[in-house]
């Protein structure tokens, strides 16, 4: 059996879903679904059950499941520590982030961490959701939620509050709200229902029920299903929008407006599995990232 193909159906199997696996592997899902057809064939029996909820595992499957989670551990932690032999932190360091935080925040700092640690290869990898699936191709995660896995360790980076944000050309154009009140009569972009964003969107949207207790709440002007569109939306003035206070820093248009409002908190996290502990990339990683993110608290 060849390692790539076992790696493929590490990924399905844990998933459960082709559609989801796919996006991770980057690679379409007929491509994926041929590689687990080819697997079935090679070892004559059938792993998958698959349904209109998506598949399941056979008894078969979840077996080499068991084993392939053991295989891939072993050597992750083997190349983990040929690096950490090494003297220098050197090599491929694989990177997950939200997109809105890994767009913004991350992905700028890159220049400075590759001129600190000019021997890492930075790989970021951005989507709109937290990862469900543990040993992915991720070493390391920016998270705006608790990793549930007790293989990880997570260190807290800095807590965000979501507050209240218009751009210039908008209060210019509309004034400047003083109550919450004053929102009846504002424009407010709001997460849409296909969001997923870290924590539940309608603690998220709280910007269309707050002093509307047992009323009706605000219609907003325009939904969006992603925090990186929200920004934007706010920046060329069409509303106002909760977003987390570190935008502030990273998109000189927004000014934050109703301060005394405070909106929901979170925590950003970076998290790695514990059999990482000491690899050096980690260590420059996390290091670097703990510095950068005091700007944040």
């Amino acid at each position: 059996m060849k390692w790539d193909r076992l790696r493929l159906f590490n990924i399905v199997a844990q998933t459960r879903n082709i559609t989801e696996a796919s996006y991770i592997l980057q690679m379409s899902q007929s491509a994926l679904s041929r590689q687990m057809k080819a697997l079935e064939h090679e070892l004559g029996v059938k792993l998958f059950l698959r349904n209109s909820d998506g598949i399941s595992l056979t008894k078969a499957g979840m077996r080499l499941s068991s084993s392939v989670q053991v295989l891939a551990s072993d050597i992750s932690k083997t190349h983990n520590q040929i690096l950490e032999d090494m003297d220098l932190p050197s090599g491929r360091l694989n990177v997950t982030a939200t997109n809105a935080f890994g767009a913004l925040w991350v992905a700028p700092r890159m220049s400075k961490f590759k001129t600190i640690y000019p021997d890492i290869s930075v790989a970021l990898s951005l989507r709109d959701s937290e990862p469900r699936v543990t040993n992915f191709n991720s070493d390391v995660e920016v998270r705006m939620t608790p990793s549930v896995s007790q293989d990880d360790v997570q260190i807290k980076l800095a807590d965000c509050r979501y507050k209240i944000f218009a751009s210039k050309d908008y209060i210019k154009l509309n004034g400047l709200p003083k109550t919450t009140a004053d929102l009846d009569n504002h424009k407010i972009i709001s997460y849409g229902e296909d969001a997923q964003p870290p924590i539940d969107r309608h603690r998220l949207n709280w910007l269309l029920t707050i002093g509307k207790e047992n009323k009706r709440p605000r219609k907003p002007i325009l939904e969006v299903s992603s925090i990186y569109g929200i920004a934007k939306a706010t920046e060329v003035g069409m509303g106002i929008a909760s977003l987390p206070d570190w935008m502030e820093f990273e998109m000189i248009e927004l000014t934050e407006i109703l301060s005394q409002l405070e909106g929901p908190k979170m925590s950003i996290s970076l998290c790695f599995n514990y059999e990482l502990r000491n690899d050096s990339r980690i260590k420059a990683f996390k290091d670097f990232m703990i510095k950068e993110a005091e700007a944040i608290s």
